[in-house]
């Protein structure tokens, strides 16, 4: 085999070599990944929020009744309905009670005509003992007569106003305006002494009563605001006192707040009291958004190390998670005051990846550029 026959076929590969790597060296480079990022601010402490259940109530909420024993004549109201003050709920029977009356009148009007008889019979004992003709034994008598049927009269005029009394009280009206919210009464039942006969929740201004364990109020100050959640509302509310002992059953103080007169409130609605306390630790803030799962419980961050050339680095950084809202996080671990972290997208990224900063001028630079 000659020279040439060896050499061609070896100059053709060599020239083919030389075209393609001609052709690699042309192709674009692809550009850096761009993120976007912030900065990482240590705080030393971070809100924690409380959530404490309690219930609404109308502090003038009364349970009325009969204070005289009787049996019921009528009944005027029903569960749920509205009255004003001084409507009539129920009557007792008050036959008896007008009878007793009866009887009291003929006794004081006998009594009276008693003692008129006595004392016109005492002005004629005193002319006739002026003349000598009447004993002193006679008069004291008379006397002692018209004392006791003018007490008598007292009595019977005290029993009489006693039963007027209790004429007025055998009708049961409304102390205020509200609404009847229970009823424990029926036609023709005997109702004894204080045997609770409605329950009457007043209009108006309600409050609500939550126990705070003793822990928390010792962080609480006077003059911070409040809000709660009323069926899926956040309203204010205004801290009117506190209980000065502890619940032995639920071991926490019991607090009273006013509530807005927006609406009509019910007795026993669940409010929600929403307490925020503040836990020291060096602690920094990053949205959800920045937090990748990692292992053994813990989660990560990619921090952007500078590469010095206006690109950065992604490093992977262990972090624990202090607390969480729904949108932000409070993270402690190996992150230094001032370090940047990657928001958001963090799902196309990989530790030791390069990438550039989605506000970076150069990029825009980049874009430009055809090549």
């Amino acid at each position: 085999m000659s020279a040439y026959q060896i050499l061609g076929p070896l100059c053709g590969l060599l020239l083919i070599l030389t075209g393609c790597s001609q052709q690699d060296g042309d192709a674009p480079v692809k550009p850096p990944l761009e993120v976007h990022a912030q900065q990482l601010q240590l705080q030393q402490s971070y809100p924690l929020t409380h959530r404490f259940v309690g219930r609404v109530y109308h502090p003038q909420t009364s349970d009325i009744g009969f204070e005289s024993p009787g049996t019921v004549a009528t009944i005027e109201v029903e569960i749920g309905q509205q009255v004003s003050a001084g409507q009539v709920l129920a009557t007792l029977d008050t036959r008896l009670l007008r009878s007793e009356v009866q009887q009291l009148d003929a006794a004081l009007a006998q009594n009276r005509a008693d003692l008129n008889l006595t004392r016109t019979t005492l002005k004629r004992q005193l002319a006739l003992s002026r003349q000598g003709y009447q004993s002193e034994q006679l008069l004291d008598e008379l006397r002692s007569r018209q004392a006791q049927l003018q007490a008598r009269q007292r009595q019977l005029e005290a029993s009489l106003e006693s039963v007027s009394i209790r004429l007025q009280k055998s009708i049961l009206k409304a102390p205020y305006s509200g609404t009847v919210t229970r009823r424990q009464l029926t036609q023709d039942q005997v109702t004894g002494n204080g045997q609770v006969a409605f329950t009457l929740v007043p209009n108006g201004a309600a409050e609500a009563r939550v126990g705070l364990p003793v822990r928390l109020l010792e962080r609480l100050q006077t003059s911070q605001r409040w809000q709660a959640s009323l069926d899926g509302r956040v309203v204010p509310v205004t801290l009117l006192g506190r209980s000065a002992q502890v619940d032995p059953a639920t071991r926490t103080v019991a607090l009273r707040f006013a509530l807005p007169q927006e609406r009509p409130l019910l007795n026993g609605q669940l409010l929600y009291l929403e307490v925020e306390e503040r836990i020291a630790a060096e602690t920094a803030r990053v949205p959800l958004t920045a937090l990748t799962a990692g292992v053994r419980g813990l989660w990560n961050l990619y921090i952007l190390e500078a590469l010095g050339d206006g690109s950065y680095q992604i490093a992977r950084r262990d972090i624990r998670v202090l607390h969480a809202d729904q949108t932000h996080a409070w993270i402690s671990g190996a992150i230094d005051d001032g370090d940047r972290l990657v928001s958001t997208g963090l799902q196309r990224l990989v530790a030791g990846q390069r990438v550039v900063l989605a506000s970076d001028p150069s990029i825009t630079a980049n874009r430009s550029d055809p090549k």
